[in-house]
C-alpha cells in the first residue's frame, strides 16, 4: 500500500465497529491537479480511506472469531473486492477531518462485507458497502514476511490499544 489514508483508529469493537479519523492537508500533492483552484479529494481516495478502516476492523475481527487455538494466528490480509452502493454526498476539502465509521455486516473464513460512512463536521460525505476477500497469510507465498511487516507498521501507526476502546 502506497497511501496511508488512516491517520488513527480511535474505536474499535472488535467483530462489531470501528471508527477512523483521517485529516487531509492541503501539501499532499493531488490536490495541485485535483483541481488547481478549487482542490477536493478525488472519490477514489474518499474510498480508499474507507476501505483501509473498514480492512482493519475485518481483519481484526477475523483473528479473534478464527483464531485456531494456542499460538497459532490464522492471520489474513483482507483485500477489497467489491464496492457496492457508493455514494458521494458532498466535497471532501484541504483541512477536513474526516470521520470513518466502519461495521461489519458479515465475516466468514474468506470474505468480510461492511458498511463504511465518511462525515465532516457531522454531515455524511461518502458512504459504501464493501467487500473483501480475506486472504490466509500462508497464501501470499515468498512475500509474506514483506507483507506482515509492512501491514504491521502500518497499524503500529495509526492504532494504539491504550488508547481507544475495545482494545
Amino acid at each position: 500500500m502506497r497511501f496511508y489514508l488512516i491517520d488513527r483508529i480511535r474505536k474499535l469493537d472488535v467483530g462489531k465497529s470501528a471508527e477512523g479519523v483521517k485529516c487531509w492537508t492541503l501539501s499532499e500533492e493531488y490536490f495541485s491537479e485535483h483541481f488547481p483552484s478549487f482542490p477536493v479529494v478525488p472519490g477514489v481516495l474518499l474510498t480508499e480511506s474507507m476501505a483501509q478502516t473498514l480492512g482493519f476492523l475485518l481483519e481484526r475481527s477475523h483473528n479473534a472469531q478464527f483464531n485456531t487455538g494456542e499460538g497459532k494466528e490464522n492471520g489474513v490480509f483482507a483485500i477489497l473486492s467489491i464496492i457496492q452502493k457508493a455514494k458521494f454526498k458532498g466535497f471532501v476539502r484541504p483541512g477536513d477531518q474526516t470521520i470513518i465509521h466502519a461495521s461489519v455486516k458479515s465475516l466468514d473464513t474468506v470474505s468480510g462485507v461492511g458498511k463504511v460512512a465518511m462525515t465532516v463536521d457531522g454531515k455524511k460525505r461518502a458512504e459504501a458497502e464493501l467487500m473483501f476477500s480475506l486472504l490466509p497469510h500462508e497464501a501470499a507465498g515468498e512475500s509474506l514476511e514483506d507483507l506482515k511487516a509492512h501491514r504491521d507498521r502500518f497499524h503500529r501507526m495509526i492504532y494504539s490499544p491504550g488508547d481507544i476502546k475495545g482494545a
